[in-house]
């Protein structure tokens, strides 16, 4: 029992945790304030299953988009925060949120068929911008704590800040050439290295977008799960629906290539 508090308590101090615990809890303000408008306490009061799930799944949509696109942003970009690079981010994801709050009314209008009144639909919609901009500065203000030049410097946010593929092994850095890397792979979670001797290593990266960054074109992202060097392809062969099966070095399993991308990966390999 003991062994399980620690664990507990690194979820419940998580800041993603936290953000969806907020989100519930301001959905179901929302919900009885905006929508049903009644206090639990008053006589006639039932609790609001369906509005309060609807503004859930509004949240969860708006708060986890924004939250993935905040990341890609960052990462492509390369933002820096100054006044130019926060905008950037602000508005890439207030135009998220309107997408994904239109979309998600107008299959809520189909399932239940009416037709919200239009001053509503603007109130709901400045809520959610409201949101969508406040949790884009949370965001924004650990970044550049993060980033204060007098936090103490560790192994972890040097490789985070080196261009090079660069990961924390054994509490030492190890720098990985181009020409070192098969393929890299995302399992459970965790992005594992693979080297051209076949070792395989636990990575400190979230995702394969944040390698891929670091990379040159003689890495092809072959699915969501695998980025693979050209010198490690060792065979390309033809599935059926025009699918492309790779024979990658050190994969027990052949990697699986969609139609969409197989024209996309023969020029690369050609290349």
């Amino acid at each position: 029992m003991t062994a399980t508090l620690p664990s507990i308590a690194k979820i419940l101090t998580n800041e993603h945790t936290i953000r969806r615990i907020l989100m519930v809890v301001l959905a179901l303000i929302m919900t009885h304030l905006i929508s049903y408008q009644q206090l639990p306490f008053s006589s006639s009061y039932q609790f609001p299953l369906i509005p309060f799930s609807i503004f859930v799944i509004y949240g969860i949509f708006i708060c986890e988009v924004n939250t993935w696109n905040y990341k890609q942003q960052s990462l492509k970009h390369q933002i820096t925060f100054n006044a130019k690079g926060i905008w950037r981010i602000v508005q890439s994801n207030l135009v998220a949120c309107a997408i994904i709050f239109s979309v998600l009314t107008v299959i809520q209008m189909t399932i239940f068929q009416y037709v919200m009144n239009p001053f509503r639909f603007v109130g709901l919609l400045g809520v959610c911008l409201m949101i969508s901009t406040i949790e884009t500065g949370v965001f924004i203000v650990l970044e550049m704590n993060r980033q204060k030049p007098g936090r103490p410097i560790t192994l972890n946010r040097i490789a985070a800040e080196k261009k090079e593929l660069t990961i924390v092994r054994n509490n030492e850095i190890k720098t990985f050439r181009e020409n070192e890397v098969a393929c890299l792979i995302q399992q459970d979670g965790c992005i594992f290295l693979f080297d051209q001797h076949g070792q395989r290593f636990t990575t400190q990266f979230e995702s394969l977008n944040e390698v891929e960054q670091r990379l040159s074109s003689q890495f092809f992202r072959a699915n969501r799960q695998t980025l693979v060097s050209r010198m490690a392809v060792r065979c390309i062969k033809k599935e059926v629906n025009n699918k492309l099966k790779l024979q990658v070095d050190h994969l027990n399993e052949s990697v699986m290539v969609s139609r969409y991308k197989s024209k996309e990966l023969k020029d690369w390999y050609k290349g």
